[in-house]
């Protein structure tokens, strides 16, 4: 069983890579990534193996909490999209991220009241549940009882297309949909076998796999037990 795109009080933007592909390429060439966990070359394709070890983590300079950065774009005089996982430990303001289109979902803990300058407020406190919002809105986020954690996905929307969506799969059947562009799957929970053609990746928790320059290429994920939560997000340039 697969849960499909959960939306609370916002506009989230999934594209049309969420479908079944045949696969173009067979063989893989490795290459050397010292700071990228682990990576594999499908012909023009890169696939990336990150592990909780190679992100980076940042305490936020007002104390309230820490971002831990599983990856980015960051081509360009300014980055295309970032994907992180934020530790929240008191309420307070967002950062501002003029330019830019936030989608946020809670992990962990009792959720947020979200505030706004110009939006109605928003009250995030089910697991799991993808909210889109312009990133250059004031925004003040309000615990709901205690410290949370929560994924951040935050995009150049006027230069790429990005969607963020997250499957709580039990006895599943197995997730695929064909890469164009970028896409990555996080393991919130549990454990995966994911696979790129007849490559296999073993996905532990809090395990990131990262595909870059995808043209058509079927990226399938199993889990490895009922309780195993699981992040997909797709990119692509407009």
């Amino acid at each position: 069983m697969v849960f499909g795109h959960h939306l609370v009080g916002g506009p989230v933007t999934f594209n049309d890579s969420l479908g079944l592909a045949k696969q173009s390429h067979s063989s893989f060439r490795a290459e050397g990534a010292e700071n990228a966990g682990w990576a594999q070359d499908l012909l023009n394709v890169n696939v990336t193996h990150l592990r909780p070890a190679d992100y980076s983590r940042q305490t936020w300079k007002n104390g309230g909490g820490t971002t831990t950065e599983l990856a980015r774009d960051a081509s360009g005089e300014r980055w295309l999209w970032r994907l992180s996982i934020a530790n929240v430990e008191r309420s307070g303001p967002f950062s501002d991220f003029t330019g830019y289109r936030r989608i946020i979902t809670l992990l962990d803990g009792p959720g947020m009241a979200l505030s706004f300058d110009a939006l109605p407020p928003v009250v995030l406190d089910v697991a799991y549940r993808p909210f889109a919002f312009d990133g250059a809105l004031r925004t003040d986020c309000r615990l709901l009882g205690g410290p949370i954690r929560d994924m951040n996905l935050i995009v150049d929307d006027a230069r790429v297309a990005a969607s963020l969506d997250v499957r709580m799969p039990g006895a599943m059947t197995p997730l695929a949909f064909a890469v164009h562009g970028c896409a990555l799957l996080h393991a919130i929970r549990g454990r995966f076998d994911a696979r790129v053609g007849e490559g296999q990746v073993a996905l532990q928790p809090g395990d990131t796999l990262r595909i870059d320059n995808g043209s058509g290429e079927t990226l399938s994920a199993s889990a490895l037990g009922a309780d195993a939560v699981l992040a997909v997000i797709a990119i692509t340039r407009r």
